[in-house]
């Protein structure tokens, strides 16, 4: 019998239920734009400095000009795909983390436990809120970069599309997979940023990938950043590199629902 009682205990969830309707999802995603949009540091990282590298580059002359150590591409060319990622790169490994790690600190999390704003609703809001943002930004990048100052536009649409949601869901992961230990800010940002200059380092925002040695160019494709730049670039294996972003979106997604705490 008592086996039985025990068996019959109900298994603690992964997360929290939703429990939101559609109308109050959409209100809590606003009053988390209106948040975000107070952040001076977030708005400045992960929307104006992609735009302002963008143009900055786009009006150099030189940048305009195929150069052999680029395989014939432009420096614009090459750092198109660069930008455009910047913004959910910026934002995936370092405003999330943080804010939820801030959260957690002060107790809000364990609060919203028995508040009418389940923590459950409250994370997939930051993550939408998070994604809009920077699917605006890298859409603004692609036309001011292609559009505005001539850069050569994807060779395969659809593998830029793949490569970006994919790329973007894959660094959101990796967001929550930091979120869902850390217990302040300060260790959050200890992680995420390090996290950050490494995909940096192999998307080539330092040195162009074209001129890194093979085995780095063949690292920089295990890398979310790198991967995705690499993708949208047309340049190396394109579905290798997809298959790589599938695998942080689906490993660390799992992984921050199974370790992710709440208080």
């Amino acid at each position: 019998m008592t086996a039985q009682t025990l068996d019959a205990r109900p298994r603690p969830r992964l997360l929290p239920e939703f429990r939101m309707t559609g109308k109050a999802f959409r209100t809590l995603v606003r009053t988390q734009a209106k948040l975000l949009c107070r952040e001076p540091a977030v708005v400045l990282s992960g929307v104006a400095l992609p735009l302002a590298l963008i143009v900055v580059f786009g009006l150099i002359p030189s940048f305009s000009k195929p150069a052999a150590s680029l395989g014939g591409k432009t420096t614009l060319d090459v750092y198109v795909p660069t930008f455009a990622m910047l913004s959910s790169v910026l934002t995936a490994l370092t405003a999330l983390p943080v804010t939820f790690a801030d959260l957690r600190e002060r107790g809000v999390l364990r609060r919203l436990a028995v508040s009418p704003v389940p923590a459950a609703g409250l994370l997939a809001a930051q993550v939408t809120v998070i994604a809009t943002a920077a699917a605006s930004t890298a859409l603004l990048v692609a036309l001011i970069g292609t559009l505005g100052c001539g850069a050569a536009l994807p060779v395969n649409i659809g593998l830029m599309l793949a490569s970006y949601l994919l790329g973007t869901t894959a660094l959101l992961s990796l967001g929550l997979l930091i979120a869902a230990r850390a217990a302040s800010a300060g260790v959050a940002t200890g992680f995420g940023v390090p996290a950050m200059i490494v995909n940096f380092f192999f998307a080539g925002v330092y040195v162009p990938l074209q001129q890194l040695p093979h085995l780095l160019r063949t690292v920089s494709g295990f890398v979310p950043y790198g991967a995705i730049v690499d993708t949208w670039s047309g340049s190396g294996a394109a579905w290798q590199h997809l298959l790589v972003l599938a695998g942080y979106t689906v490993a660390g997604s799992l992984a921050a629902a199974r370790f992710f705490k709440w208080e």
